[in-house]
């Protein structure tokens, strides 16, 4: 009895790390490698931190786009290297995650309670279940990662983006 015991919570607690490692590699994001677009002397600066999916790669090229015959220098990194970042450099920063357990990654955390009184230039789009997603003092676009949605938060994007650097 007690033999079995021990094979049944081998067993459970293998079927458990079996179901942990395939979510993580099934969810898991690419990483997005750097790219700058138009010269870093112009005047008006933005960076996108994003992380790398086909729907989050949608919106930094429909936003790319958008923008592609105006003087606005673009940096386009990924998000987890963000914490990085001088902020002071940047008139607006768009974050581009997944929230992970109904909560901000830690690195945006972190980069939001070290410049709280820059979060005006600041705008985060999360990839969630639900579009009713808050940070205080953010402003924050949340919504599923459905990729015919795209364009929808694409014009949100830059809608919002237009309100900081225009």
């Amino acid at each position: 009895m007690k033999r079995t015991a021990i094979i049944v919570v081998f067993l459970v607690l293998m079927s458990f790390i079996g179901i942990w490692i395939w979510y993580a590699h099934k969810y898991e994001m690419d990483t997005v490698i750097p790219i700058k677009v138009k010269d870093s002397s112009l005047t008006t600066k933005v960076l996108i931190a994003s992380q790398g999916s086909s729907f989050k790669d949608s919106l930094v090229l429909g936003m790319l786009r958008h923008y592609q015959n105006e003087d606005i220098y673009f940096k386009v990194i990924d998000a987890y290297t963000f914490f990085t970042v001088d902020i002071d450099k940047w008139d607006a920063i768009v974050i581009i995650n997944s929230w992970e357990y109904n909560r901000p990654p830690f690195n945006l955390r972190k980069f939001i309670k070290n410049h709280p009184d820059q979060l005006d230039k600041l705008i985060v789009v999360s990839t969630v279940g639900s579009s009713n997603i808050v940070l205080k003092d953010v402003d924050v676009i949340s919504g599923e990662s459905i990729i015919t949605k795209a364009p929808k938060y694409t014009t949100i994007l830059v809608e919002r983006l237009n309100k900081i650097i225009k």
